[in-house]
């Protein structure tokens, strides 16, 4: 399990990501209110103790920086490799551990997420030891054992909704697990009522007391994400496109290409059709908790003033999804694995194949992206202060930037005769073109391109390559340029003259 859990973090810290998602300066800015003016801003994130407590710590520690931000999500994905070996291990043995496991190494959206401010991981893995732990309950002989467990699976109940309130619907596979196993419950199981009612309850009086509603992190969340009033109607109006975000995302291939899931839900209905000729078994209780998490996602829409709407449907809501479809396939190829040893030994090898290319493709793209920023950020830094043109996603990362002291002014985001006409009247500056920005819900038509750079206006501070070809996501290099001022020659650099270096960068 160690070294599973060391081979996974190896892999995932060679293509980190890091800041960069659209949410991450709001989160810098949450974090940094604590450190700075210790107090915890009132929005839909304050909730969330089981992230921003952590998060807090960290960053106290190693500064709020890339790595303080980051660093509790990528601890977390990795205990998610053990916790799955051990719930693995509970329901089929050894074999079962270790298959879930390699699953989840190389699961694509795990792979990538790992490394990037997503907080939902939070909420997967607390979801997955509130299970565990009740399924332990539910089996354990020992008397203080299932005490312990029952108690331990209302605390992770409690943890989940502290990462995210949707941790609620957890509560109908719980209760139809438990009714499943009704037999092996005892007076033990009053620890969990118990336990759950205590945390619950001081969760519930401290949002009385602070904004005199019990259940203010749901009202906060539908609040923040603009489902009330006319900003719903307006923005959020319910379309078929936006129905079947999830399911697209879990089935069908991403905008660039990559399969976020792999090929596990595709050879876990496969296996499931065929599981009856062929005689194996997975979870009925992992089913149930995948279900109902699904359902409940899907369906998370109301009504407001006449109209359906729903909230934005990102990616990496759906991580709390990769846990139990990771356990349910690893059931039935643990189930293989006993009937048709080499079949089964022969579709690991190639399932975990396909998986670790698709976990590359896709971190790629925002290992790739988020470099891009940061080594700009972080040029620009080091250069004499001046006003930086760029895209707005370039503030976006200067924000985690210490002691950030260059101006930022915004180009022109999709009109790029105007974006030119703007580039062209700049006085004195340094301008960022080319590059990749955060390629899932990012501006990639607002970066401005190398051939709206004209005449000997500009020189060319620094190129930055990449290993990568020119793709629809990185169309061209990230370059940095500095406004030659009217009336001042411009240096020659070792390399090239001004001229060549502007002619050097053009497409």
């Amino acid at each position: 399990m160690l070294a599973l859990m060391a081979l996974a973090l190896g892999l995932r810290l060679a293509y980190f990501s890091g800041f960069g998602l659209g949410d991450d300066v709001i989160y810098r800015h949450f974090i940094n209110n604590i450190l700075v003016n210790h107090y915890v801003l009132p929005d839909n994130t304050a909730y969330r103790v089981a992230w921003w407590l952590p998060t807090a710590f960290a960053c106290r520690i190693l500064g709020l920086s890339e790595a303080g931000m980051i660093a509790p999500v990528t601890i977390v994905a990795t205990l998610g490799i053990g916790l799955l070996y051990a719930f693995g291990k509970a329901l089929w043995g050894r074999p079962g551990g270790l298959i879930a496991a390699l699953l989840l190494l190389v699961h694509p959206l795990d792979f990538a997420w790992s490394t990037m401010l997503a907080s939902d991981i939070f909420a997967s893995f607390f979801s997955a030891l509130t299970i565990l732990c009740l399924l332990r309950a539910l089996g354990h002989d020992d008397v203080v054992g299932k005490r312990r467990c029952w108690m331990g699976a209302a605390a992770s109940l409690w943890l989940t909704y502290h990462a995210k309130v949707s941790a609620v619907l957890l509560v109908p596979p719980v209760l139809l697990i438990c009714w499943r196993r009704r037999h092996r419950i005892d007076r033990r199981v009053a620890a969990f009522p118990a336990t759950a009612g205590l945390l619950f309850g001081a969760s519930a009086l401290v949002s009385y007391v602070f904004t005199g509603d019990p259940i203010a992190p749901y009202h906060a969340e539908i609040s923040y994400q603009g489902l009330t009033g006319e900003t719903a109607i307006n923005f959020h109006r319910l379309t078929a496109y936006v129905f079947w975000a999830f399911p697209r995302a879990v089935l069908l291939r991403d905008q660039w290409g990559d399969l976020l899931f792999s090929v596990y839900p595709h050879l876990l209905l496969a296996l499931f059709l065929v599981s009856p000729l062929l005689g194996i078994r997975t979870s009925l209780d992992v089913f149930l908790w995948l279900l109902f998490v699904a359902v409940g996602m899907q369906l998370n829409i109301q009504r407001v003033h006449g109209v359906w709407v729903a909230g934005f449907r990102n990616v990496r809501h759906i991580h709390v999804l990769v846990y139990p479809v990771v356990l349910l396939l690893a059931g039935y190829l643990t189930g293989l694995r006993a009937r048709f040893p080499r079949v089964s030994a022969a579709t690991i090898a190639v399932l975990l194949g396909v998986s670790a290319w698709q976990s590359v493709s896709t971190a790629t793209k925002t290992h790739v992206a988020f470099a891009d920023c940061r080594n700009a950020c972080r040029f620009l830094d080091a250069l004499p202060p001046k006003t930086v043109y760029a895209d707005f996603q370039i503030n976006t990362w200067a924000s985690i930037v210490p002691g950030w002291k260059q101006g930022f002014h915004e180009l022109e985001r999709f009109d790029r005769a105007k974006r030119r006409a703007q580039i062209a009247a700049i006085q004195s500056g340094y301008l960022v073109t080319g590059g990749a920005r955060e390629p899932y819900y990012g501006c990639i038509d607002c970066i401005p391109r190398a051939e709206e750079v004209s005449g000997t206006q500009w020189r060319l501070l620094k190129e930055f390559p990449s290993s990568t070809a020119p793709t629809g996501w990185r169309p061209e290099p990230l370059r940095v340029w500095e406004a030659v001022e009217p009336g001042a020659d411009a240096p020659e650099t070792p390399e090239h003259t001004p001229q060549q270096s502007v002619d050097a960068a053009r497409p």
